[in-house]
């Protein structure tokens, strides 16, 4: 066996390890369907796990074969605050807390970052909804990538979702994916920021899509993507420019445009904007830009008497964050080059 991780890194020296025993775990995954709600007790009947009906713990050892099931609640309300905001995705990476018992050092714990065993992730956002307790969504597999050094009782591990889906259509799964501590006005104590990390393995599967492809996963008609699921959530649904609030015609725009971009700004939520159809057609065609503080630019090409007609004027102003800036001059600087 490898020898245990000390730095908190990916060893892959262990990863063969971990493709032979995923592969002896494969009856769980090959069980279970990726975004179907199930229950405890679902669980315990599909996979031959009677103790899985009374577990209360949000770590299940199997006792069948090297699977470990987490089961974690998002939204921790009602607990002591003990209890921290640590589970959440980042992209395709999983946050997440072990038990306050355990360290990662913890002979299960090294298991799991040896790749001995594969996880399974279950997830829901609350535990009840009107007093009626909810399922559990199923995420696919985890693959260990890090600790945060310093953690312990409990340990903050980082995991890559094996299954994850950028383009997925499953409502629960956008809603898992998409769902931060500071939407119940919480904050993470991770330091650990994966949102600018984009894996090898994501980079190949998200390879340039043709134009149908393409209006799938930016424009809302077909838009189910989990990109479009980012603008939407960072400009809360509504064109900043317009105000339009029209889900069902706003366009993703990319800022930097998609042959212009590396994969990670591909990906960028903050290479993306929310724009009611006419805006983004004059955005995308560089006739209008944004300054750094927001404030509109509008093409001398457009002349005046159009600007009642497009319902825009120089008072409109776009909220503009500090990792949009560097995005916005290369298109303003593309727009000069235009005029």
């Amino acid at each position: 066996m490898q020898t245990t991780m000390t730095l908190g890194k990916f060893n892959y020296g262990n990863e063969l390890e971990f493709n032979h025993n995923k592969k002896l775990s494969m009856n769980i995954y090959e069980e279970l369907k990726l975004g179907n709600r199930y229950s405890k007790t679902d669980l315990a009947n599909k996979l031959d796990q009677e103790s899985l009906k009374t577990s209360r713990e949000g770590l299940y050892h199997s006792k069948n074969d090297n699977s470990t099931l987490f089961f974690v609640t998002l939204k921790k309300q009602g607990k002591e605050d003990r209890l921290h905001y640590n589970d959440f995705f980042e992209g395709e990476f999983f946050h997440w807390d072990s038990q306050t018992t355990q360290h990662i050092n913890s002979p299960k714990i090294q298991e799991i970052v040896n790749g001995e065993r594969t996880v399974h992730l279950f997830t829901r956002i609350e535990e009840k909804i009107k007093g009626k307790t909810q399922p559990y969504v199923y995420c696919g597999r985890l693959q260990y990538e890090q600790y945060e050094e310093g953690t312990s009782n409990p340990v903050h591990i980082v995991f890559r979702s094996l299954d994850y889906e950028d383009n997925t259509l499953n409502e629960d799964l956008r809603e898992i994916y998409l769902w931060k501590p500071n939407k119940v006005g919480k904050s993470t104590q991770s330091r650990i920021d994966k949102s600018k990390v984009v894996s090898e393995e994501r980079k190949r599967n998200y390879s340039k899509p043709d134009e149908t492809a393409r209006k799938g996963l930016i424009t809302s008609r077909v838009g189910q993507g989990y990109y479009r699921q980012q603008i939407i959530e960072k400009w809360g649904g509504v064109c900043p420019v317009t105000k339009c609030d029209i889900l069902e015609i706003l366009i993703a725009s990319h800022i930097v445009p998609w042959n212009e971009s590396s994969d990670e700004e591909r990906l960028d939520p903050e290479n993306g904007i929310l724009l009611a159809p006419h805006i983004d057609a004059l955005f995308d065609k560089h006739l209008i830009s944004f300054e750094d503080d927001g404030t509109i630019v509008i093409s001398n090409k457009i002349q005046k008497h159009n600007y009642e007609a497009l319902n825009i004027s120089h008072d409109l102003k776009l909220g503009v964050s500090e990792n949009m800036k560097g995005y916005l001059k290369r298109h303003r600087q593309k727009m000069q080059e235009k005029e």
